[in-house]
């Protein structure tokens, strides 16, 4: 064995067999960086997919931008569209959000896309890359040290993590609850209707039920009848309280 090889193993040994002190922060991504990761990371996805123009990207960024104005101006949010047939969207940390054009299977209309954006801007603005990372600090921590050791700098080695984990949509059932509630009060404070999320919902759930390809933007949560279930109770207290645009 290498080396270096044999120095990473010996440690992922460490780390999953030795109970590490807390340190406060040790683990923690602060707004700026997470502001620094996503604009490194929307570099690498602009210069290596195939970034749609025209109609079918002023449709998303006209919907996004108008979402983004009844959000934290924390971050700068920016909407693109990527020429791929799976139905899936991400958002990197910061507001750099990526839909696919498979999304049109099941979001062929404007409250409809509102509700996939809506979503992904609830998981920038609540910083749940941010919690999903301090979770998992063990892993962190060996990704850390073995970019050092391999000799690539932290940043490329975060990059590399960030962009798997915004397409694969590793976040927690907590988090993708919360992005689906947050996200259809984000969309009645936008003008949109929230049934919008509903109506996506079911259709993903339908879709998955019928044994077919729903890919990664619902594929990695199993539990697709109690995201229904629970955006149609969400509706109906706004229905029952609107909320104030």
């Amino acid at each position: 064995m290498k080396p270096k090889l044999f120095v990473i193993s010996f440690l992922a040994f460490l780390l999953l067999n030795i109970s590490l002190p807390a340190r406060a922060g040790l683990f923690s991504v602060s707004p700026e960086k997470e502001r620094n990761i996503g604009a490194e990371a929307s570099k690498q996805i602009e210069a290596q997919a195939p970034i749609v123009t025209g109609p079918v990207a002023d449709w998303v960024e006209g919907i996004g931008q108008k979402l983004a104005k009844k959000s934290n101006p924390e971050f700068k949010y920016s909407f693109r569209v990527i020429e791929n047939p799976e139905i899936n969207a991400f958002a990197l940390p910061g507001g750099y959000i990526y839909v696919y054009t498979g999304l049109k299977k099941v979001a062929p209309t404007d409250n409809e896309l509102a509700a996939v954006l809506a979503h992904e801007i609830t998981h920038a603005e609540e910083h749940h890359y941010a919690s999903q990372y301090k979770k998992s600090s063990r892993r962190g921590l060996l990704l850390g040290v073995g970019s050092l050791l391999l000799g690539l700098p932290d940043l490329a080695n975060q990059v590399i993590g960030i962009l798997d984990f915004a397409r694969s949509q590793k976040y927690s059932r907590s988090h993708e609850a919360e992005s689906d509630r947050l996200g259809m009060e984000r969309m009645a404070r936008a003008g949109y209707d929230p049934r919008g999320m509903v109506s996506l919902l079911e259709k993903l759930s339908k879709e998955n039920e019928s044994g077919g390809t729903i890919d990664k933007w619902f594929g990695s949560h199993p539990d697709s009848k109690s995201r229904v279930v629970k955006a149609r109770a969400e509706l109906a207290s706004l229905v029952a309280k609107p909320i104030a645009k």
